[in-house]
């Protein structure tokens, strides 16, 4: 007989599983950070096509480039099977709209050169939260429990790593294509270091308080991410 209300065969024809990769987009589709996404979407694409109409081609590298970075939260969450908290995709959604299109798109950069400063702290802050999201995916997969000071370390070195990648960036760019990402020199360099330092800093003291026993919302929602389609249940052993 069926087992709830779905049969195991019609007209004589075995019933055919659903598709991994229709489980998987229905997922996705689902979440409410896809809806998000979408808005975003429609907003860089109406600003791209309003830049194109108007032929001010140097005004259309940044939300083309921007349409892509959207979609990036999206294929970690395809590559590691696990669903992002949908926190975590706004955040990177308003890091995106507060630099690379306020900042560099609107020019706020040019009228208030400060404002690169909290932007590079809150990008400090996204990599150590997606660090501890990669890190809990880890683990749990592998069914390892690393030691608090390991978790921490993990989080200081990723954000240390991106805020040096991040000015080596800007540097190439500035040479190679004459920008002006570094107009302040060496004195611009290092404070944006540090901020983007600081802020994954400040994820760091919260995650490793999080390990030893203080509970913090924000780093229990990345570690205890579910999977975007849940492993199939063992079949029983007769």
């Amino acid at each position: 007989m069926p087992v709830n209300g779905n049969p195991s065969a019609v007209g004589g024809h075995a019933a055919v599983p659903a598709l991994p990769f229709r489980s998987v987009l229905r997922s996705v589709l689902d979440a409410p950070a896809t809806r998000m996404l979408v808005v975003v979407e429609v907003f860089f694409l109406g600003v791209l096509a309003a830049a194109g109409l108007a032929q001010a081609w140097s005004d259309s590298a940044v939300p083309a480039m921007l349409i892509a970075a959207a979609l990036i939260p999206s294929a970690v969450e395809l590559a590691f099977n696990s669903r992002c908290p949908t926190w975590l995709h706004g955040c990177y959604f308003v890091f995106l709209l507060a630099g690379p299109f306020v900042g560099t798109q609107m020019r706020l950069y040019a009228f208030w050169t400060l404002w690169d400063k909290p932007v590079h702290a809150f990008s400090g802050a996204l990599v150590g939260w997606a660090t501890v999201f990669a890190l809990g995916v880890a683990c749990r997969r592998t069914q390892l429990a690393l030691p608090p000071f390991l978790m921490v370390a993990g989080v200081v070195l990723a954000g240390g790593f991106i805020a040096a990648m991040w000015e080596i960036a800007e540097f190439t760019s500035d040479h190679f294509l004459g920008t002006r990402a570094q107009n302040a020199g060496l004195v611009d360099t290092v404070t944006d270091m540090m901020c983007g330092i600081l802020g994954v800093a400040a994820v760091a003291v919260v995650a490793g308080l999080h390990f030893r026993g203080r509970p913090s919302v924000l780093i229990g929602s990345l570690v205890r991410s579910p999977d975007i389609i849940p492993p199939a249940p063992p079949r029983e052993q007769r």
